[in-house]
């Protein structure tokens, strides 16, 4: 039987190209436009991860706000690095929470000990893949010796024992045989159904978001196919050599390795590495979109840092119930005053404001108002981002008004205040996103909000 092999981004045939976010990809013409003039992108690619123009009559490719390794052909990948300096992107998001996106092509990760919850969607998922590949092509099969004793002898007779057991006594009409017997239930099999017997476990009594049904469904089909394999109540199969990738898996059951793996990872509740090139672990090809995770990491982030702020209370002005109409009712004695008007219709829901961040006191009033831009910023912010700040401040009537963006190269961190736009500071905040210790960083950060949050 043919063996199926699942896409990888890594494999020798294909070219990776390194690229940032936002930057151009450096591909000829010719290696993304087909024989019938049209462009050869993988599927899902154009317009989602990368951006297609001309320029100067040339074509030109370049990536979106989404990092990652992913497809671009079926012989060429592109590596895409963030746009600013940033030390540990599985930290920010495993401070966050951010679930990454997924694509079914497979790459390499580095393993390490640390794991995160959201990490159990995407493992299992790469399980789930490589098992429906094993049930496809074929299981791992052993044999077993298997020794009996009777009249009606099979297989090869183990003459000393029978002389010793049998003979001797003057019983001629009995033997002791073996022979050997094919079978599923060995030890990466039992790994195998360990792992999936945890993941059904956890899912099968997880709050019901989106894709735990599919999820569940899928892990009860292998646990049927995994059925005549014996459910260790300890998963002893993690010291045995092929498990643990010291002894080789038959080149017919290659696909064998990247489930061990999973497995493995998912039962000792190891973690990967987002920040490193390569690894051993195989698994779905995880994107972040990194203008999201930095918003979400900025708020989780403050959050934490002013927990111990008295009356203090730091929210996302997306949602209920941070954010605010963005127009208030008129006092009466505005609107009699006021010459015959009607107040206009809005289809849908009315406008809101919504800043990123918002910072409420106990008495309702907002010291501080946020914006977060994952923009380039090395002086003054762009006058769009400003005059959204401002017009967020009036209406929260902050005092102080801010945008939140990464440091660029050469650009100083820290607190920086453009000036006053009537009765509003207006404030901007430069994070390290590189420094050696981001905790720090973002704990620094609360302290110089709190200080705006005292005038």
């Amino acid at each position: 039987m043919t063996v199926v092999t699942l896409d990888r981004l890594t494999e020798p045939n294909r070219t990776v190209i390194p690229c940032s976010e936002y930057g151009p990809i450096s591909v000829a013409p010719e290696d993304v436009i087909g024989h019938d003039g049209r462009l050869a992108l993988a599927p899902g690619v154009l317009n989602h991860y990368v951006r297609v123009d001309f320029k100067d009559g040339q074509l030109r490719l370049s990536a979106k706000g989404v990092t990652g390794l992913m497809p671009l052909t079926d012989r060429i990948a592109i590596q895409v690095r963030p746009r600013f300096p940033l030390r540990s992107l599985t930290h920010m998001v495993t401070v966050a929470g951010y679930a990454p996106a997924m694509l079914s092509a497979l790459r390499e990760y580095r393993p390490t000990d640390q794991w995160s919850d959201w990490l159990l969607d995407v493992m299992t998922d790469g399980l789930l893949d490589v098992m429906d590949t094993i049930a496809l092509n074929g299981f791992l099969r052993t044999y077993d010796r298997r020794t009996e004793d009777g009249s009606y002898p099979h297989g090869r007779i183990d003459t000393t024992a029978t002389m010793l057991r049998f003979a001797a006594r003057g019983m001629n009409h009995r033997a002791q045989y073996s022979w050997f017997e094919r079978t599923i239930d060995n030890p990466p099999n039992r790994c195998l159904k360990s792992a999936v017997s945890l993941l059904h476990g956890r899912y099968v009594n997880a709050p019901r978001h989106k894709g735990v049904r599919g999820r569940v469904a899928r892990l009860g089909e292998a646990l049927r196919t995994l059925e005549h394999v014996t459910l260790e109540n300890h998963p002893a199969s993690l010291d045995d050599p092929q498990v643990r990738g010291e002894s080789p898996i038959p080149e017919t059951r290659s696909y064998y390795r990247s489930a061990l793996d999973l497995a493995v990872a998912i039962l000792t509740r190891r973690g990967i590495s987002l920040d490193a090139p390569t690894g051993d672990l195989t698994m779905p090809t995880l994107l972040v979109k990194t203008e999201d995770l930095f918003e979400k990491f900025v708020r989780v982030s403050l959050r934490a840092a002013l927990a111990g702020h008295p009356n203090l209370a730091v929210l996302d002005g997306n949602q209920e119930p941070g954010r605010l109409p963005l127009y208030e009712d008129l006092p009466d004695a505005t609107s009699r005053v006021l010459p015959d008007h009607e107040v206009p219709t809005t289809s849908g829901e009315p406008p809101y404001a919504e800043p990123d961040v918002v910072f409420r006191m106990d008495d309702g009033t907002h010291p501080v108002i946020a914006d977060v831009k994952y923009t380039d910023v090395k002086n003054l912010a762009a006058r769009s981002e400003v005059e959204q700040i401002v017009l967020y401040g009036l209406r929260y009537r902050a005092p102080v008004v801010m945008t939140i963006h990464p440091r660029r190269a050469g650009a100083k961190k820290g607190l920086h205040v453009a000036g006053r736009i009537g009765s509003v500071v207006v404030a901007q905040y430069r994070i390290d996103l590189g420094a050696n210790d981001l905790e720090a960083e973002m704990e620094e950060m609360g302290a110089k909000i709190s200080e705006l949050i005292a005038l």
